[in-house]
């Protein structure tokens, strides 16, 4: 009767060493798959933003100079000083309007993320009727 229970307390020492190294090679293997995704991730974003993000090149032009400093012309009013900031990215500003050109793997999800802005404002401020855009495709970015 005690070589029973030695042999029976035996077998449940082995299973539970099977079930726990079953289970830490199940949480090793979940680890390392979402370790491999999120490189993954990464690198499908440095692929189509070109790598790492282009430094802004703040361009400041200067305003003219008043009128009454120059010759007795008349002369159409001065323009203020304009400020433009230039990226290598995709974005380019018309007037208070940014328009985002489609890249490659491209999806209104992501673009909305980059933009801080939603979905459902980008198919609204560009009159989508659907989540398929094409590459190439200028959108209409909402400005906040």
């Amino acid at each position: 009767m005690q070589r029973a229970d030695l042999e029976q307390r035996r077998r449940e020492r082995f299973k539970r060493a099977v079930v726990a190294t079953v289970a830490a090679l199940t949480v090793l293997l979940v680890v390392l798959l979402i370790e491999g995704c999120m490189t993954e991730h990464a690198k499908n974003i440095g692929a189509t933003t070109g790598g790492e993000a282009a430094p802004a090149v703040l361009v400041v032009t200067p305003a003219p100079k008043p009128a009454a400093t120059l010759a007795a012309k008349p002369v159409a009013p001065a323009p203020v000083a304009t400020a433009t900031i230039r990226t290598s990215t995709t974005p380019t500003s018309l007037g208070a309007e940014v328009i985002y050109v489609v890249k490659p793997n491209d999806t209104l999800v992501r673009i909305a993320k980059l933009h801080q802005t939603t979905v459902k404002a980008l198919k609204a401020f560009n009159g989508l009727s659907s989540d398929l855009i094409g590459v190439g495709t200028k959108l209409k970015l909402p400005t906040a």
